[in-house]
């Protein structure tokens, strides 16, 4: 049994609080009552004297049983026969779960709850048909860790998937969304996982090694979208994280199989469509509950709330989704032209076409063949201008917003509304999606766009325009760092983050301009060095310097140093700046020369040479201040605090810190602003003041959440933990310490682990839990013995306090005896005797 699936029947039981039935919902049927009708959502509640909004979650199944008034003011404003009444009585008295022990053959889409780390998307349209299938794919996956859902494109794998994935989902398994449409390089298959996931860059570690120990001890299905590019490292990954965590499914979507050892496949039909026979005879109200045709009037309702399903026409309906092979996308793009024609004048253009593509005797199509014929017909509809914007969006991937569009893909002159015209008579015609500003292709189509830019010879001449765009655009954040809202800048970043990588490929992988690919690749180096892509920040920098020659390019060389730097480690990280600072000045470049001494100041710190980065950091904040650098000085006036602190000048050391808080907080940079708190939490703490030590590290960690970084959120926890334990209060403590320990293990940071559960043992040693805490103990000194991690003050405070409680109830041999065996521990076990809440546990001041 797995997160609440067992099998049962042919295809498996389902958790009792999902909705299986082998009889409509309420909502299906009320929905199926009113298409029949011929009446709006809004017309329907009209006549029922209800709310849209009610009536929409009544369908939805969000409201499972209506009111009994509204039951039957529903059944009048229907007009519903005496057997369909009871149908519709019987369905709202049915409960809204199957006891255990029940076995039905479908899934009703219901309101299903889904985990706080879900990053599954809100669906934006209906879910029509697909009941069999999602009931097969679900028992499937509860049976199978790998299941591969394939089948051509158009069909609905994605959306199938998400639906299982919703279904699936429960507090004791976490599903996860992983988009490799995006993805153009193999190598990056891991990083997109960690990126979906949150995982954060462990050191000393292979991203693919950190994703199967964060993966392990979880019970997470992965949703690999769109394999079919990078099949071949989308198995060996899915391989390798399967054999290196047990608690893992994975539902992927190709266009072929993985060819992965136990993967299960699913092939996904077409949608259920009538037979010619059938559809002579067949009265519309039988006849939407066919998937294909149920989805082509839901769709055709939705340009023309004139649309009616009738006797007369449903032949003719029927016919188009079988020309169409009841592909989705093909009949949610024929439905999309409903506006403008009739269901017999799209049949005889639908005939044309197909007409043609049959001429030979072909009597089979392949489905790649279908999807084509569709979408040609489709753009022979669009005026010339509507078919050029529509090849030239095939250039971004993840989509734009207008003004880029305007910028990329207008014809000289065209002004910004013009396109947005453009743009809106595309999305009506289902070519282009439009969501939160922003305009985009689905992959089908974009592939097909992109053909045809191609064949018009002007590919190159748009790939260039757009990696042009997007250097410019990478320059201008790298030099509006700090000025402004860093969340703000970050999440900007991200946005684009699909162009920035298709800019990338086209440069520097195709070959064909590797200076404009290192000027972008250095420019995002705040970006990979902040977020979770650290991994993949590296690959394009090494890529870019192993391009780019320094002595023609010093300053794109240098940039890149010094973003290819701060993704490093340790004494690695000395080298990469010392060798960007010579880069800038033999460029001449003091501003951002400042910026490389300032890094050199900060790993000369932390790597125990004080002296050194007092010299450096000086220097760099004389030149911020020459060059009127704001968002630089504030920072260098926390590398100088940190400094002075270690040069035993505590007094300098504050006044450093505040001056950057204040140069923070009047510039809005929230990352600045947060770190110096914390670092300024740190002196009170080591001045013996936990009680302002923790009122600026709650204030820190209060909007380092807004950024949701794991490593800086489970650090202030962490310290968060400690100051509660020097003020007494042990409670505070170890909400803090497991709060911290959620956010580092899901992150996958293995020594904010071991801190955080050295936090948690001398919690445990302060009660009845000592010979627990001595285990611990024993678990935390293997993990910095491993890692060669060096405690901070505040770990080594309470380290300290840890084997002095220890020492005053346990002989020192007994210690050793109890550690030795946590040191033997594996996490997971760790984890649980760590979190184990000792109620016994004293609650009184350590002084």
């Amino acid at each position: 049994m797995w997160g609440g699936l067992q099998a049962g029947s042919k295809y498996g039981r389902m958790d009792p609080g999902l909705q299986i039935a082998g009889e409509p919902s309420f909502g299906e049927l009320l929905r199926r009552y009113r298409l029949a009708a011929g009446l709006s959502q809004e017309s329907l509640a009209e006549r029922a004297r209800i709310s849209k909004n009610g009536l929409g979650a009544l369908e939805r199944g969000e409201r499972r049983t209506p009111q009994r008034e509204t039951l039957a003011l529903l059944i009048a404003a229907l007009a519903l026969a005496p057997e369909q009444r009871r149908a519709l009585e019987a369905a709202a008295r049915r409960p809204a779960t199957l006891r255990p022990g029940d076995r039905r053959s479908s899934v009703t889409v219901g309101p299903w709850p889904e985990t706080p780390s879900s990053n599954l998307p809100h669906a934006l349209t209906s879910f029509v048909g697909r009941e069999r299938e999602l009931a097969e794919i679900v028992a499937l996956v509860s049976e199978h860790r790998l299941v591969t859902v394939t089948g051509t494109g158009g069909i609905g794998k994605t959306r199938t998937a998400l639906e299982a994935a919703r279904l699936l989902s429960s507090r004791a398994v976490e599903p996860c969304l992983v988009e490799l449409a995006p993805v153009r390089d193999p190598a990056l298959v891991a990083a997109a996982i960690a990126a979906a996931s949150g995982l954060q860059e462990v050191p000393d570690r292979t991203l693919l090694d950190a994703l199967v120990a964060y993966l392990k001890n979880r019970h997470v299905l992965l949703l690999l979208d769109n394999c079919e590019h990078v099949v071949a490292e989308a198995a060996r990954v899915a391989l390798v994280l399967l054999q290196g965590a047990p608690g893992l499914r994975i539902l992927a979507t190709s266009r072929e199989l993985l060819r992965v050892a136990g993967e299960h496949s699913y092939r996904l039909p077409s949608l259920a469509v009538p037979s010619l026979e059938e559809a002579r005879t067949l009265a519309s109200a039988a006849a939407t509950r066919y998937a294909a045709i149920g989805l082509f009037v839901e769709r055709a309702r939705a340009v023309d709330r004139q649309f009616e399903l009738t006797g007369e026409n449903v032949p003719i309906v029927a016919e188009i989704c079988r020309r169409l092979d009841s592909i989705p996308l093909a009949i949610e793009l024929a439905a999309a032209r409903m506006n403008a024609l009739s269901a017999s004048a799209l049949a005889a253009r639908l005939d044309q076409r197909f007409e043609m593509l049959s001429a030979g005797g072909r009597t089979a199509l392949p489905r790649q063949q279908t999807m084509r014929a569709t979408i040609d017909w489709s753009y022979d509809l669009l005026s010339a201008g509507e078919q050029r914007v529509f090849e030239r969006l095939s250039v971004f991937a993840g989509g734009c917003g207008l003004a880029t569009a305007t910028a990329i893909c207008a014809d000289e002159g065209a002004t910004e509304n013009e396109v947005f015209e453009i743009l809106s008579s595309l999305v009506d015609k289902s070519l282009v999606v439009a969501a939160n500003d922003r305009f985009r292709l689905l992959e089908s189509t974009r592939a097909y766009a992109l053909e045809k830019l191609t064949a018009a010879g002007e590919r190159e001449v748009f790939a260039r325009r757009h990696a042009e765009y997007f250097r410019n655009r990478a320059v201008a954040a790298d030099e509006s760092f700090g000025a402004g809202s860093t969340f703000a800048w970050m999440a900007a970043a991200e946005l684009e983050l699909g162009n920035y990588r298709a800019a990338l490929e086209w440069a520097l992988v195709r070959g064909n301009d590797a200076v404009l690919a290192g000027t972008i690749a250095g420019a995002l180096g705040v970006f990979w060095h902040r977020s979770s892509l650290r991994t993949e920040g590296r690959f394009w920098c090494e890529l870019a310097l192993s391009a780019v020659n320094e002595a023609e390019q010093p300053r794109i060389a240098a940039r890149l140093w010094l973003a290819y730097g701060r993704l490093l480690s340790g004494r690695q990280q000395v080298g990469a700046a010392e060798r960007a600072l010579r880069l800038f000045e033999s460029a001449s470049d003091e501003r951002w020369a400042g910026h490389a001494r300032r890094q050199l100041a900060w790993v000369q710190y932390y790597t125990g040479r004080a002296a050194e980065a007092n010299d450096a950091i000086s220097l760099a904040l004389a030149t911020a201040r020459r060059c009127e650098d704001a968002s630089n000085e504030a920072y260098c006036l926390y590398v100088q605090a940190l400094v002075e602190s270690a040069r035993g000048r505590a007094g300098e050391a504050r006044s450093l810190c505040s001056q950057a808080i204040a140069a923070f907080d009047a510039s809005g940079d929230e990352i600045g602003y947060s770190t110096a708190l914390s670092i300024l939490a740190e002196f009170e703490f080591t001045d013996g003041r936990p009680e302002p030590a923790l009122r600026l590290a709650t204030e820190a960690q209060e909007i380092q959440l807004r950024g949701r970084d794991a490593r800086l959120i489970s650090g202030i926890y962490s310290n968060m933990a400690a100051y509660s334990v020097a003020l007494g209060d042990h409670f505070a403590a170890r909400a803090s310490a497991e709060e911290g320990l959620r956010w580092a293990s899901r992150g996958g940071l293995e020594i904010e682990v071991a801190i955080l559960v050295q936090h948690l043992a001398l919690l445990s040693s302060l009660g009845n839990g000592v010979r627990r805490a001595a285990e611990l103990l024993g678990y935390v000194d293997a993990q910095f013995t491993a890692d060669g991690y060096q405690r901070e003050w505040t770990e080594q405070w309470s380290y300290d306090k840890l084997v002095s409680a220890l020492r005053a109830k346990l002989s020192d041999d007994e210690i050793a005896e109890h550690a030795a065996a946590g040191a033997a521990w594996p996490e997971e076990r760790a984890l649980r005797e760590a979190l184990f809440h000792d109620r016994t546990a004293t609650d009184s001041s350590m002084g």
